[in-house]
């Protein structure tokens, strides 16, 4: 059984920073990440259109800027939405960029993205297989999707929380599903979001159980927590927590330096992390843009935002539906009507 880190920061963090985080930022964060051993780095987002964000890329030759000639044991990994990318833009691992695809796609999006994941495969790359929100998924449709990952067998797939909704014992019961239906062969890893405050308990548990079940994984982490909304599970947290109950050998204090050099100074200017609007975004699965659109066109309090996104259809609150890419908030302003014509009466 093996336990690997994969850092968010640049990529998750980045999207705190418009996607368009500064080369000294990008370069410092690997830096230290590689000092520190962690396993894996995600290095940024791969899109069919962009406007010169730094890190952005149209194919794994774009990312090599920012891949230093030497870096261990350490890998790195790419990071896209089937939606948004297209797999004729990617060319073939070569070895010399990340060699490692994580691709993320809705629940109606699985048949078409599964085989862009089998394609990306046979390019070389070790492909993680990132379908959002888990929890959503019921036995059956999660035993299907399975199904036919095992067909693949791509490098590891993912439990994603991507609306922070997971307790402890929704994970307990999907790890066991997809432990005892996935292939041997294939990881299971965990990428959560801290509305609950529960990212790192999750990432905890989820090692144990691992180790219970023999089954090597992957777990998400950002250091600080970096990441839009309520951000993630700590990288610091994990990498310490594994250097005492798996024997690792992390370095610690080069963690403690890049944060408090880049990281902490980003958080003055764009915050992150849990507060009571994050925490309704958990409670209620719904979609962190929601929290941003009502704070910026209307004054609103906790209650306010609570009880206007509780007058929306679950679905709704998320924004994945069938044209999830448009932002279209048109729902959320007809809740918005509803509940001033009700406080009215």
């Amino acid at each position: 059984m093996n336990v690997q880190i994969n850092d968010c920061t640049i990529r998750d963090g980045g999207y705190l920073l418009s996607k368009n985080s500064s080369e000294e930022f990008v370069s410092g964060v690997v830096s230290g990440l590689l000092d520190a051993g962690i396993d894996i780095i995600e290095i940024g987002f791969l899109q069919n259109t962009f406007n010169g964000e730094s890190i952005v890329y149209r194919n794994s030759a774009c990312a090599r800027k920012y891949i230093p000639p030497n870096v261990l044991g350490t890998r790195f990994t790419g990071f896209c939405d089937y939606s948004r990318f297209s797999i004729e833009n990617l060319d073939e691992c070569d070895g010399n960029s990340f060699i490692y695809l994580r691709v993320s796609f809705a629940k109606h999006e699985a048949k078409k993205a599964l085989k862009f994941i089998s394609e990306a495969k046979k390019k070389g790359y070790r492909v993680f297989v990132n379908p959002m929100d888990a929890p959503s998924y019921s036995e059956n449709e999660r035993s299907g999707l399975i199904s036919a990952v095992n067909d693949i067998k791509p490098y590891a797939f993912s439990i994603v929380d991507t609306f922070g909704t997971m307790f402890l014992d929704d994970l307990q019961r999907i790890y066991t599903q997809t432990d005892e239906e996935l292939d041997n062969s294939i990881r299971i890893g965990l990428h959560s979001h801290n509305n609950l405050q529960l990212s790192n308990a999750l990432a905890e548990m989820m090692i144990d159980l691992a180790i219970k079940s023999n089954r090597d994984i992957v777990v998400d982490g950002s250091l600080y927590g970096m990441g839009r909304g309520a951000g993630n599970a700590s990288t610091e947290v994990l990498a310490d927590y594994l250097n005492k109950k798996q024997g690792k050998n992390y370095d610690i204090g080069k963690l403690f330096s890049t944060i408090e050099r880049y990281i902490i100074p980003c958080q003055k200017s764009t915050p992150w992390g849990y507060d009571l609007p994050m925490f309704i975004c958990g409670t209620l699965g719904a979609h962190v843009d929601n929290i941003y659109y009502l704070e910026k066109n209307i004054t609103c309090n906790a209650k306010n935002i609570y009880e206007i996104l509780s007058l929306l259809e679950p679905e709704k609150r998320k924004r994945y539906g069938v044209n999830y890419l448009k932002t279209d908030f048109s729902a959320l302003d007809e809740a918005y009507e509803q509940y001033k014509a009700k406080a009215r009466k």
